[in-house]
């Protein structure tokens, strides 16, 4: 019964055992008022849950259903069968899952037709289990004669099992597959594997659970009635002091009672349970020794040999044979495009892969000399740092402070050296400011600071960060990168995935995945300054090296200083007559109507002011790019645009009417709001049902509503989606999913809060490909922002945040012109900007440009 023990390891299975006790007794107590045996038991319709839970959950439902059956009885049964209540039901989750597994391996059933004689056998000896060890029990405590609980138990279960539990069944698991709950994706399969034993095992349990019911059934002996009068035995009847012949039961030895038969019954189901799985608490050291070994290994690098994983969905495998060495005090880089398999190898080196994320696992992982296979993931913390993509997931303090100290509280770190690390580490990720603060109140890029600061401060000898900076201000990833830097400085091995190609130009060493296999494995400049084979990998190139094929530079400068020097040896000079002529269609613009305003608007949450005085107006059919430092009130000010938000003070219009006097729906009709993280607004089942929850919101016919989703679905290139579950597609789909959905409402208004993140290369220019489209097409389009190239490139108006303030409003290339205000805005200039400022005086904003307007002399 090691699955019984090793799962309290596991914190997914520990929250399975609180479900399942919640959801049983919720059921259970309801009918406490419908009494079969009164005292003892009652009608229980809620018996399908011990089978459906134990199917899908294994050892973390048998736990659940035995104390959720001792909560019940606390309403109306409670007494010394209690104790063999909760045995009884342990069984009663615990046979089926271990039945199951014997007969058909790892994976849980789904109800099909195919499944269902052998769920009705597990069903059955989940029942009989369950009956016969209370029945034996309660009788053994003088409280109620075996014969009557054990049969009205039986047939109870039994019934109910497969009347209620495989229709449950089939309801449930295709929820608890997508949700990763089922016992195959939550447990290692070493941990619920069986012996050479188990099918003994299950034989043993099968034989006691069918005599022992059999032998309450048959008290009266029938069958022994029916054998004599069909010839095929010739007993001789036993006769009473009355006179009368007693009934005689052909599965009670001579000289044993009934109570007997019970009790040895119920012990053999119980040596037989034990047996079912590997004996023992599987691989876990001492903690003494863990501590040890582990801060030995505090200056141990990588070694990746062979891994290969698939995760349980039966899709194409997320990483294959890949395969390095990293020494310690290194600092490389991983990047790839979307679902190459970058955050599923950043789980392989912490242990998550496969200890927590069950699938199918192959090669190994040492970190510092520890085998991840072998080392739970807690010890393993104090090796290795990880910081996941989705970074929110990783805080639950309701402090700032609280949130960085808790790892080292665990560590059992001394008070004077915790204090000295969280005061560091909070100021070197800049978050002084914010202590105090519930981290819940904070901005997507100060939560993403937090998590980093609440891993650095327990300074692993090996950190692994997962896309970091995807939140962040250009300052802000520049300051955390320099912190990641001085990590790796300072001895400690790093690994950061990425999709920002200007992060990893200084790297150690740079890792593309591509499909999960290692495609690259070397110096960053050498793939980076190859545009070719950087866009084929789907990574950004060098900007120097887009600016020397755009201009025909024979070599690629390393630096802006280089780059400027040499374009003044070749007389580089701008073709002003063309550049005057383009700004000129840029500028030249009739009149249009505004779309969104803001007067004098102030906003501030639980008096902390995120916005003072504030007046933006955007006018119909304009791209405007919003940017500024994160908690600059970027986020807040699209809330208010949508409604989302009322303000304190000032006003609100879109299209001309006041925010606060227009309904619900007719606000959604004319402006679309996409949350930075898709998953905050997907909900529905299907793509087709999320794109077309809006226009059915709406009052829109059916025939309207199955056009406009058409329309959207075409329009964001998620034709063919319409019946996938919109939590299967990747983070650029999901946000493609969320835009479908705005589109289909037919709003004249879209704003968009951080459209890029979690996106690679290609998808990003897509995603803002797509906008401009939509703003081709006469739409408003609102983008808030942290990639400044982006919103160079695409946007033909900038507006710059700080601390609740507008600091500038203007044309993009303007607005980019005065350094100091836009540095100031937390942005930092491009190289090509600040090369084009420097030879001509004015910025140019993409490579592009530079191929149009610039020649060499």
């Amino acid at each position: 019964m090691r699955d019984v023990f090793v799962m309290w390891r596991n914190t997914r299975m520990v929250v399975l055992v609180a479900l399942s006790a919640a959801i049983y007794a919720a059921i259970l107590i309801p009918f406490k008022i419908i009494p079969i045996v009164p005292g003892f038991t009652e009608l229980r319709p809620g018996n399908a849950v011990p089978i459906v839970c134990g199917l899908l959950f294994g050892p973390a439902a048998a736990w659940g259903c035995a104390i959720g059956n001792l909560i019940a009885d606390f309403f109306g049964t409670i007494g010394p069968g209690s104790f063999f209540g909760m045995i009884g039901n342990f069984l009663f989750a615990y046979v089926p899952y271990r039945v199951w597994v014997m007969l058909k391996g790892f994976r849980p059933p789904s109800g099909s037709w195919k499944e269902v004689p052998l769920l009705v056998l597990a069903i059955f000896m989940g029942s009989a289990a369950c009956a016969v060890v209370i029945g034996s029990g309660v009788e053994l405590l003088g409280l109620v004669p075996y014969v009557i609980l054990t049969s009205i138990i039986t047939i109870n279960n039994t019934v109910v099992g497969i009347v209620l539990g495989i229709p449950l069944l089939i309801l449930m698991y295709p929820r608890a597959r997508r949700w990763n709950l089922t016992f195959s994706q939550v447990m290692r399969e070493d941990d619920i594997r069986g012996t050479r034993l188990t099918p003994i095992a299950g034989l043993l349990i099968f034989v006691a659970c069918t005599i022992g019911v059999s032998a309450a059934l048959d008290m009266r002996g029938h069958i022994a009635d029916w054998a004599m009068k069909l010839g095929i035995l010739d007993m001789q009847p036993v006769i009473g002091e009355d006179g009368k012949a007693l009934p005689v039961s052909l599965l009670i030895p001579a000289e044993m009672s009934l109570l007997q038969l019970g009790l040895w019954c119920s012990l053999a189901i119980l040596v037989g349970s034990f047996l079912m799985a590997k004996v023992g608490l599987g691989r876990r050291p001492a903690a003494a020794e863990a501590e040890q070994t582990t801060d030995e290994a505090s200056t141990g690098g990588l070694v990746v040999e062979n891994v290969s994983f698939a995760y349980p969905d039966g899709g194409e495998a997320a990483l294959r044979g890949i395969t390095f060495t990293q020494s310690a005090g290194q600092m490389r880089f991983l990047m790839g495009r979307t679902s190459a398999g970058k955050s599923t190898l950043c789980l392989c080196l912490n242990g998550v892969i496969p200890q927590m994320q069950s699938g199918d696992f192959s090669g190994s992982v040492q970190v510092g000399g520890l085998d991840t296979s072998q080392w739970s993931v807690d010890e393993l913390s104090r090796v290795v740092g990880l910081v996941f993509q989705d970074f929110e997931t990783q805080l639950f303090c309701s402090d700032v402070e609280l949130e960085v100290a808790f790892g080292l509280e665990n560590r059992g770190v001394p008070r004077e050296l915790m204090r000295e690390r969280v005061d560091y580490w909070i100021d070197v990720l800049g978050l002084r400011h914010l202590v105090g603060r519930d981290p819940s109140t904070l901005s997507g890029g100060e939560k993403q600071r937090l998590a980093l600061a609440a891993v650095m401060a327990a300074e692993p000898p090996v950190v692994v960060l997962d896309e970091p900076t995807t939140d962040l201000d250009p300052a802000g990833r520049a300051e955390v990168m320099d912190a990641v830097g001085q990590l790796a400085d300072d001895g400690r091995t790093v690994v950061v995935a990425t999709n920002e190609s200007a992060e990893a130009a200084d790297a150690d060493g740079l890792l593309v995945l591509q499909a999960g296999v290692l495609a690259y494995e070397g110096a960053p400049a050498s793939l980076l300054q190859d545009i070719q084979a950087s866009a084929a990998l789907g990574l950004r190139p060098d900007p120097l090296a887009e600016l020397a094929a755009a201009v025909g530079l024979a070599q690629v400068t390393q630096n802006v200083e280089q780059a400027v020097e040499m374009l003044r040896e070749r007389s580089a000079r701008l073709d002003e007559k063309a550049f005057v002529s383009a700004q000129g269609s840029e500028q030249t613009q009739s009149a249009r109507a505004p779309a969104a305003t803001l007067q004098n608007v102030s906003y501030s949450y639980g008096g902390l002011p995120a916005l003072d005085e504030v007046s933006v107006d955007v006018c119909q059919g304009e791209f405007v790019g919003i940017l500024g430092p994160n908690g600059s009130g970027k986020t807040t000010l699209c809330k208010l645009v949508t409604g989302l938000l009322a303000p304190d003070s000032g006003t609100v219009a879109v299209n001309g009417r006041d925010v606060s006097e227009m309904r619900a729906s007719e606000l959604a009709a004319q402006i679309g709001y996409l949350y930075q993280n898709p998953d905050s607004q997907i909900f529905a089942d299907t793509v087709f049902d999320e794109v077309a929850f809006g226009p059915r919101n709406l009052g829109r016919t059916t025939a309207r509503v199955r056009e406009l989703v058409t329309e959207a679905l075409a329009i964001t290139e998620l034709t063919g989606y319409e019946d996938s579950d919109p939590f299967s597609l990747t983070r650029g789909e999901r946000q493609r999913v969320a835009l479908a959905a705005v589109l289909a409402c037919e709003p004249s208004i879209i704003v968009f809060d951080e459209p890029t993140t979690g996106l690679d290369v290609p998808q990003q220019e897509a995603m803002m490909q797509l906008l401009k489209r939509l703003q081709g097409q006469g739409r408003t389009v609102i983008v808030v922002t942290h990639h400044t190239e982006m919103a160079l490139r695409y946007a033909e108006r900038l507006v710059l945040l700080r601390g609740g303030h507008v600091l500038a409003d203007g044309p993009t290339r303007e607005v980019v012109a005065d350094h100091e205000t836009f540095a100031a805005a937390g942005q930092c200039l491009s190289p090509l900007v600040a090369i084009s400022q420097e030879l001509f005086g004015v910025p140019l904003l993409s490579a592009d440009e530079f191929e149009r307007y610039v020649h060499l002399g």
